[in-house]
């Protein structure tokens, strides 16, 4: 899978973590085999902090983009997961 058709792939809302120092937003695509977690570290009550991104593939979680992407290039991920022609 390219970057390209990577950012066809529609991924869903699954859970959201709040805590007292980081919350999380946690989303999958359709199959449940990708994806992605929006982690923001709180500075404190009232005002977040820095943000990162990670990736999933199955069980395996990865840090950057780049990680993902190359390991993407490893699996085959049929039309069930790549929406063609950027359809919503």
């Amino acid at each position: 899978m390219t970057l390209e058709e990577l950012k066809k792939v529609k991924f869903y809302f699954v859970a959201h973590l709040s805590m007292a120092n980081e919350h999380q937003c946690t989303y999958a695509d359709e199959s449940g085999r990708l994806g992605i977690c929006d982690i923001t570290k709180k500075k404190n009550e009232f005002e977040d902090g820095e943000s990162r991104r990670i990736y999933r593939i199955d069980s395996t979680w990865y840090d950057t983009e780049e990680e993902f992407i190359k390991a993407l290039k490893r699996f085959d991920f049929g039309p069930q997961v790549v929406v063609k022609g950027g359809e919503q």
